[in-house]
C-alpha cells in the first residue's frame, strides 16, 4: 500500500494530520482494510473536517467485508445545531416493549413544515446471543431501551432534515465502536477483536421468552445464519474462526470481530448457509 495522507483543519481550526499507517495501525478495527478504503475515509475526514482521534468519525472494517465509515451520534447532533436554519426538535417515545415506538420531530426555519420520523423499537433495536445461545437485547438496549430508541429516531430525523450536515457518513445511534488500540468514551459500547461472544445485526420483532426461541425471517440471510449458529450451538469467536476457514479456506479470519456477519456480502453470507446443508 503506497503513502497515503490528508492534512486539513478541523472544525476548531486545529490542524489534523492523518496517514494511511494512522488508519490501519490506530482507526481502522481491522487491518485488512484496504488502499482504496484508506483514501476514501482520509477524504472523508477532510472534506467533513471530522477527526477520528477525537472519535468524530470511525471506520469499521471486518475481514471479509467492505469498510463502513461511521460517524459519531454526538458529531451528528452539533453538526445540525450550529446550522443557522436550524430550529429546534422534540422526541417523544410511547408505549412498551415490544410495542414502543420513538418519534422524532425536527424543525428548520427555513421549512413551513417540519420533519417527522417514527421508529418501532422492534425495528431499530440491536441483539445478541446471550451464553446460552438466546437472542437478547445488547447491554444498552437492555439498560437503556427509551433513550437507545430516541437516538436511533433523532438520528434519522437530523439526517433527513440536514442531509448535507455529514454527507454520506452513516451514524452510529449507539456509539460501538472503538477503533484499534484506542478507548471508548464513556458510555460507549465497544467492539472488540477478542470479544468471546457473537453479535448479530438484529434479532426478530418479539422479545424472547425462557421458553420459546424467535423464528428468524425466511428472506434475511443474517437471521437466517444466526439461526442456524444458534441450532449448532456456535457462539463462541474460536468456533466462528473455524466455521469460516472451512467456508473459505484461502482467506485469513485470525482477527475477525465479533461482528464478522454484519457487513459481510450476502453473497458470502449464502456460502456460510449452504456450507450446513452439506
Amino acid at each position: 500500500m503506497k503513502e497515503i495522507e490528508v492534512s486539513y483543519a478541523d472544525e476548531t481550526g486545529a490542524l489534523v494530520r492523518i496517514t494511511k499507517d494512522d488508519v490501519v495501525k490506530y482507526i481502522s478495527t481491522d487491518e485488512s482494510v484496504t488502499e482504496k478504503e484508506v483514501f476514501m475515509f482520509l477524504n472523508m475526514c477532510k472534506y467533513l473536517r471530522l477527526n477520528p482521534f477525537l472519535k468524530e468519525i470511525y471506520l469499521v472494517k471486518y475481514r471479509g467485508a467492505p469498510a463502513t465509515f461511521v460517524v459519531s451520534y454526538q458529531t451528528l447532533l452539533r453538526r445540525v445545531s450550529q446550522d443557522p436554519n436550524f430550529d429546534g426538535y422534540d422526541v417523544k417515545i410511547e408505549g412498551t416493549i415490544p410495542d414502543m415506538t420513538g418519534t422524532a420531530t425536527v424543525y428548520r426555519k427555513d421549512r413551513s413544515k417540519p420533519v417527522v420520523v417514527s421508529v418501532k423499537y422492534s425495528e431499530a433495536v440491536k441483539k445478541t446471543l446471550d451464553s446460552t445461545g438466546r437472542i437478547v437485547p445488547t447491554k444498552m438496549w437492555q439498560e437503556m431501551p427509551e433513550w437507545m430508541l430516541r437516538k436511533v429516531a433523532l438520528a434519522r430525523a437530523l439526517r433527513e432534515a440536514f442531509p448535507t450536515a455529514i454527507g454520506n457518513g452513516v451514524v452510529s445511534d449507539a456509539e460501538v465502536v472503538e477503533s484499534t488500540g484506542s478507548s471508548a468514551s464513556e458510555g460507549q459500547e465497544t467492539v472488540a477483536e477478542n470479544q468471546e461472544t457473537l453479535e448479530p445485526a438484529s434479532g426478530t420483532s418479539e422479545e424472547p421468552s425462557r421458553d420459546s426461541q424467535p423464528e428468524p425471517s425466511s428472506s434475511n440471510p443474517k437471521e437466517i445464519l444466526y439461526n442456524l449458529l444458534k441450532e449448532k450451538n456456535i457462539t463462541k469467536l474460536s468456533e466462528v474462526k473455524a466455521l469460516l476457514s472451512e467456508v473459505f479456506p484461502n482467506e485469513n479470519f485470525e482477527k475477525i470481530g465479533k461482528y464478522i456477519f454484519e457487513n459481510m456480502p450476502e453473497e458470502k453470507l449464502m456460502k456460510v448457509i449452504e456450507h450446513f446443508s452439506k
